[in-house]
């Protein structure tokens, strides 16, 4: 599973944000994911609007946090996105705006004129979708949006993780909006072979707690292998989150208080060998103390181990090493910096011969209590 701690979580959405600003000629629009009601209908429109021609938007924008109405008091992630979208407003008020409504859209002063959705995870994504539907049944955003080419209005979608099946339906709505995201959310069918993935089934489908009408994977079928410090999606296999009489799950009705504290952000030893040996690369990984690496080189020579055989796009890429997509586009970054990766992503003359020096022979620094004969002179000459 992928589990992210909650300075990664932030960090991550945080700087993906940050790219959008810079691409971006106007102010943008900051909106917090949430279900939007009513619940199992369509939704409502994202804004009010007079009910007689002209169907003129108006009002303040949208809560970026609505508790659902069976539970006043049961508030989701949507909490802790709307926490990193104010402070980040109150940071750059001149670059981000929150939830802005219809009159702040119209301002021609200072124009908003992309819309960005922020949420943890596009799972199946459904909820998303619900969101960028609300939008649409707004009559000013169909008149916003016809008239793009000359008022540049764009939509996006920036999220830690996604399926690439919640990416795809995103990506698919009329809108078009951009998703940009951390990491790829894996899942039973992506993180195993064919036959691993139906075995691990097998057990989730045998383990479901009742109610067994719901399904084993989660929501949707999803499958997610993914957890938050802030909670467990309800996308992930029911055996991680819901309790029996007879099992306690990993993050019991999908809180993670109890082990937030072990996740880590960096790869482990056994991570790195099971990646590098996948990867055909096991002489790299004799080759080189990488308890004793400095911060980045782990990163930079599983990339460039990664780019040795296509494809070598950066979705694969992570995918290869375990890196989140983020991770990946800093090595190679500072990889096509030093000429080791050229920019079609291939290994370079330079790039090679740093993978052959790693796996020439064993680095490891002389023990403690060892005996060391150090030469040091016994007189000095007077410099010339």
């Amino acid at each position: 599973m992928r589990l992210v701690s909650r300075d990664e979580f932030a960090e991550g959405v945080r700087e993906r944000l940050l790219e959008a600003a810079k691409e971006a000629r106007g102010r943008i629009g900051l909106y917090v994911e949430r279900e939007v009601p009513p619940k199992n209908e369509s939704p409502d429109p994202l804004f009010q609007q007079s009910a007689e021609r002209p169907r003129r938007a108006f009002g303040p924008g949208p809560s970026p946090v609505e508790p659902s109405p069976d539970k006043p008091g049961d508030v989701g992630s949507e909490g802790l996105v709307a926490q990193l979208v104010s402070e980040l407003c109150r940071q750059s008020p001149r670059k981000f705006v929150s939830h802005p409504g219809p009159d702040q859209l119209r301002a021609k002063k200072r124009p908003i004129r992309r819309l960005i959705l922020v949420t943890d995870l596009v799972g199946s994504g459904n909820r998303a979708v619900r969101y960028l539907d609300a939008a649409w049944k707004v009559f000013s955003v169909k008149s916003w949006w016809s008239g793009r080419a000359k008022n540049r209005m764009a939509f996006a979608v920036v999220a830690y993780a996604a399926t690439a099946v919640g990416k795809a339906l995103v990506e698919s709505h009329r809108l078009a909006p951009d998703v940009r995201i951390v990491a790829e959310c894996p899942t039973i069918d992506s993180a195993f072979s064919a036959d691993v993935a139906a075995v691990v089934r097998d057990v989730c489908v045998k383990y479901n707690p009742p109610p067994r009408t719901e399904d084993a994977l989660g929501y949707e079928g999803i499958g997610a292998l993914i957890a938050f410090a802030h909670g467990a999606p309800n996308n992930c296999p029911r055996v991680l989150h819901v309790s029996t009489e007879l099992r306690l799950p990993l993050f019991p009705k999908r809180v993670t208080a109890s082990t937030r504290a072990t996740f880590a952000s960096r790869l482990s030893q056994s991570d790195v060998q099971e990646r590098l040996e996948a990867m055909r690369h096991k002489r790299l990984w004799g080759g080189f103390d990488w308890s004793r690496a400095p911060q980045g080189a782990v990163e930079t020579y599983l990339v460039l181990a990664a780019l040795s055989h296509p494809p070598r796009t950066v979705e694969v890429i992570a995918r290869r090493t375990g890196l989140t997509q983020l991770e990946t586009e800093k090595v190679l970054q500072r990889a096509i910096k030093h000429s080791w990766v050229d920019g079609s992503h291939r290994l370079t003359d330079q790039g090679q011969a740093q993978l052959l020096a790693a796996k020439k022979g064993r680095r490891e620094v002389p023990n403690v209590g060892e005996r060391v004969n150090l030469y040091y002179p016994a007189t000095l000459r007077a410099p010339t």
